[in-house]
């Protein structure tokens, strides 16, 4: 999306760019004179290993998706690019060229019928390479890895089925970094290589090298030092075109390990250049040339630097780049981790109708998926597009959200006809979407008709009762109960599996001890601490002690309980306000389009004084209460020209402190975050990333999946998040980024960028967000916490419908398997195209976990290994219905089984 200036020795030397020749030649020429690197007489062209040059041309385009205008409309910018390609292919048998993205390549076939034969045979003779295998080119920080997943599912597809081509090039030229866990997805998914401009840790890393990820796997990667244009917009008479790729050769030879190097050049949105075959043939056969100018494809250039032996082997994640983007437009983050727990939810509701023999629907799946992950696009899931595609953006996260709700809705309810539900009162069913056992809150309404029903009572599947507390309730004329929210903590829910509760309702006849009772909630209100008399209150369950001042909201304790420490080293769950006068990319600053060496400059908590404080203001609303199930406490009060209000909830029996906080913003430019001064000293921070977890430098603003953790490992607090990438830890402090007033500031026109388009709607004035987040402090370390757990359980909630009393083949309490290790985590259960049930697992903790067993309570035909893509794989012994498997740290899992269907 954006272009890249050059940038050699520590200086910089940017131009707007705009796609035309004289600024590509002033880009070139600007870095190699400020950086000293060549002039036009030196012709220095040797390469690393001593041997005449080849600089391999490779022509492209970077077909936006969607960031300053619509999908539709890139389409029609896009598109006659693919016709121009294939006109030049045709007319200059030495041209060749690449193409990416699953999204912009199907709709060329589909609206040019035509032309595919054509397009086909370029493919097949290896001048048209199809690089990337995804969809879209996606962010690959915030987004899970299960949508990463199914980017490359919908894309090689769809390469495979349209094309029979298998793409083997990974190619995430414009992605905003990268994560430490993509050697190994890549690889899984039937990549040999991959491609990109940003996050590596220095100028001194050479331009190819082997990239090895937490779990060991190695990848080749090509990290392209001055951007995806360095060879794009050569003058087109042959003195400034010798000129030009002199300078562009001696730029970039720093960075080879060999006398081929490679220059990309296609810009954003950008048309293939006319007059390249013909020059470069001139150039060619120039008695003087100091090297050779090769057209080629990526395949061709991995081929070349593959013969070169040994290369060096750069470990970890390519992070962070832009720190602004994890909190611009929160709203989008929010709907992808929405979008993608509801997803995959009804893809595990899929595996088990298919498996109770009501076939899952599939077609509707993909089409739920396909927006959801279009809309995944790298500037798209940053937050940075103009106000017409942010809400073209939200109409597709709604349409897929339409989809999902149906398809959880109808599967769920094949599940539940297949339970034996009979019994005394109203059936409950509660549905665990996790692969390990559970206990946690839920939260269920119930619609009564008896007549006089003052109270509730609930019992679970084994028939003891159970405490409930009501949190709203609707009440007929004589007082009796007609609609209730039902919140209980359920114990053991099975893995993938569910437990039966049932709802009594009872009247004033009744001698049983109901404690969920008519009016009960606002006794109970009543009962508690409020500012009308302290200053202070608190809430607790078996494992902790939260203490609040009750005026501010800040939370100035958090004692826990199971292990005798304060956790607190300060005032907690205070809101900062900062100013923040960055656009949409940069926080505090705006965009410097050519970064590609990861950022290091540290965002520590704010001062008195830089920043406006939650806790500065006052409400009269702040109050807690005690209850049988959980015990809350909440505030509302004026922030700045806005509002600020939190609710925090101890449920019993649950370790874990959970925060729901919104913010009214009515100011421009400015940013939020949440604080959390622990009293941990001298620890270090680990994030989660997609399958796994990483130490990260403290001070510094990362992208962090589920959560972000504090220790030094003997103790420590765990921050869990649902939808907040922006993630930090410094001077003692836990800060999690909600949302930035930002906009686009100071961008050049192209790309399609145009001069009169808004993007004034991610100032966010006049809106209302809520954020969710929980802290967990421990003993041990993050593993010992069980802190990877945690996450995913804060961001799948149990399940919960009633239904009618019937018979059924189902008992009351069932899960589909159970896995020996604690520290291996099945997160995906989901139906394959033919038929199959496929499982995914990974380790957690990164340690090695010998002698897996997974043993299902369902009859297993058959089971094998498999990749990402559920290709078939090693065939696998099972027995007694137990698969057995080694797993490496971090290592990831993906198992096709066939089940009996239920009888």
């Amino acid at each position: 999306m954006v272009f890249s200036p050059y940038v050699a020795q520590g200086e910089r030397c940017m131009v707007r760019w705009r796609p035309n020749i004289p600024n590509i030649m002033t880009l070139v020429l600007c870095l190699l004179f400020t950086a000293g690197l060549a002039s036009p007489q030196s012709p220095g062209a040797l390469g690393a290993d001593g041997k005449k040059g080849t600089i391999w041309y490779i022509p492209h385009t970077h077909w936006e998706g969607a960031v300053f205008k619509t999908r539709e409309e890139y389409l029609e910018m896009g598109l006659p690019i693919i016709l121009r390609a294939l006109n030049m292919l045709k007319r200059h048998p030495a041209y060749k060229f690449t193409l990416d993205q699953a999204a912009f390549i199907k709709p060329f076939l589909d609206r040019y019928p035509e032309e595919e034969a054509t397009f086909r045979k370029f493919v097949a003779e290896g001048r048209l390479q199809l690089v990337g295998g995804m969809n879209i080119m996606p962010d690959i920080n915030m987004p899970g890895g299960e949508s990463f997943i199914r980017q490359v599912m919908i894309g090689k597809g769809f390469f495979r089925e349209r094309l029979g081509v298998e793409i083997t090039t990974g190619w995430c030229l414009d992605s905003f970094g990268h994560h430490a866990q993509m050697p190994q997805i890549l690889k899984l998914a039937g990549m040999n290589s991959y491609w990109f401009f940003r996050g590596v840790a220095n100028l001194q890393v050479p331009s190819e090298f082997q990239w090895q990820g937490i779990d060991g796997t190695k990848i080749a990667a090509f990290w392209l030092p001055y951007g995806y244009a360095v060879a794009y917009g050569s003058p087109a008479n042959l003195p400034g075109f010798d000129y030009f790729f002199r300078q562009v050769y001696e730029g970039l030879k720093p960075f080879a390990r060999g006398s081929d190097i490679v220059g990309l050049a296609g810009a954003d949105v950008s048309e293939p250049e006319e007059h390249i075959p013909a020059l470069v043939e001139e150039f060619n056969r120039k008695s003087d040339a100091p090297f050779q100018i090769r057209i080629g494809v990526p395949s061709e250039f991995e081929t070349v630097v593959a013969q070169r032996g040994q290369q060096r082997v750069i470990t970890g994640e390519l992070n962070p780049i832009f720190q602004g983007i994890y909190s611009s437009r929160i709203e989008v983050k929010q709907w992808i981790r929405s979008l993608e727990n509801l997803l995959t939810v009804a893809e595990k509701l899929g595996s088990l109708s298919n498996w109770l023999g009501a076939p899952f629907d599939m077609a509707s799946l993909w089409r739920a998926w396909e927006p959801m992950t279009f809309n995944q696009t790298h500037d798209l899931a940053s937050g940075v597009m103009v106000d017409k595609v942010f809400e073209d953006t939200v109409r597709g996260y709604e349409f897929s959200k339409r989809l999902g709700d149906e398809l959880v809705r109808t599967s769920l309810e094949k599940l539940v006809s297949k339970i034996d539900t009979r019994g005394e009162g109203i059936p409950l069913v509660v549905f665990n979407p996790l692969g390990w056992p559970r206990t946690d809150a839920v939260e269920v309404n119930v619609g009564i008709s008896e007549p006089g029903a003052i109270a509730l009572a609930l019992t679970g599947p084994e028939g003891a009762r159970v405490p409930l507390q009501l949190t709203g309730a609707e009440q007929y004329a004589d007082g009796g109960l007609r609609r209730v929210k039902v919140t209980f903590v359920a114990r053991d829910v099975p893995a993938f599996g569910y437990s039966v509760y049932r709802v009594l309702s009872r009247s004033l006849a009744s001698n049983e001890k109901l404690e969920g009772r008519t009016g009960g909630e606002s006794v109970a209100t009543r009962m508690g601490d409020s500012v009308a008399q302290r200053d202070t209150g608190f809430i607790e369950n078996e494992f902790y002690r939260a203490t609040f001042n009750l005026w501010t909201g800040e939370m100035t304790s958090l004692y826990d309980k199971s292990d005798n420490w304060e956790s607190l080293s300060g005032p907690a769950n205070v809101v900062a306000r900062e100013h923040d006068g960055g656009d949409f990319w940069e926080l505090y600053g705006n965009l410097h389009g050519g970064r590609n060496i990861a950022m290091t400059k540290q965002h520590l908590p704010p001062r008195a004084g830089q920043a406006s404080f939650s806790s500065e203001q006052v409400g009269g609303s702040g109050r807690t209460r005690q209850g049988l199930v959980f015990s809350a406490y909440s505030v509302s009060h004026p922030f700045g020209s806005g509002q600020f209000s939190t609710v925090v909830r101890l449920y019993q029996g649950i370790r874990r402190v959970e925060v729901r906080t919104q913010i009214l913003n009515n100011e421009k430019f400015v940013r939020y975050r949440v604080l959390f001064p622990t009293a941990v000293r001298d620890g270090k921070g680990t994030h989660e990333i997609p399958f796994g977890a990483i130490e990260r430098p403290l001070g510094v603003e990362f992208p962090a999946q589920n959560w972000i953790d504090y220790g030094d490992g003997s103790k420590g607090v765990a921050l869990l998040n649902r939808g907040l990438p922006g993630n930090n830890v410094g001077d003692n402090t836990l800060m999690l980024s909600l949302m930035r007033s930002a906009r686009i500031q100071a961008y050049a026109y192209h790309g399609g960028y145009e001069s009169g388009v808004s993007s004034d709607s991610g100032l966010e004035v006049g809106k209302q967000f809520t954020f969710h987040y929980a802290l967990v402090p421990h003993s041990g370390d993050w593993r010992e916490a069980g802190t990877a757990r945690a996450g995913h359980e804060f961001n799948h909630p149990l399940i919960a419908t009633t239904a009618g009393p019937h018979a059924g083949p189902l008992p009351r309490h069932w899960g589909l398997f159970e896995v020996s290790n604690a520290n291996v985590l099945a997160t995906v259960l989901r139906p394959a195209n033919d038929g199959s049930t496929v499982v995914r697992l990974y380790e957690s903790a990164g340690k090695a976990a010998p002698g897996v067993r997974v043993k299902f309570r369902v009859k297993v035909i058959s089971a094998e290994e498999s990749n990402l893509l559920e290709d078939a794989g090693r065939k696998l012994s099972v027995s007694s219905d137990t698969l057995q498997f080694d797993l490496g740290a971090y290592e990831i899992k993906t198992f096709k089984l066939r089940l009996q269907p239920l009888q």
